[in-house]
């Protein structure tokens, strides 16, 4: 995985959130765990697509249920 792309995914999920960086761990789900609507979905994954410079089709993202699972998706896109 790729450091500096883990941590940029890891800092918008947390900033957007407003959550410390270690509340938001790979097992945390985005709407069971940490009580994300999915408009708030759709606002991260468009601020971690503009840091990171990829693209999730709307297809991709209903598989991505945790935060985990979508930091695994980008970096393996970077």
């Amino acid at each position: 995985m790729s450091i500096e792309v883990e941590s940029a995914v890891n800092e918008v999920v947390a900033d957007r959130l407003s959550l410390e960086r270690e509340s938001s761990g790979d097992g945390s789900h985005f709407v069971e765990d940490l009580g994300v609507a999915s408009l708030d979905i759709v606002t991260i994954i468009e601020a971690i697509e503009a840091t990171v410079e990829i693209h999730v089709p709307d297809d991709d993202l209903t598989n991505l249920e945790g935060v985990g699972e979508f930091r695994a998706y980008v970096v393996e896109r970077d």
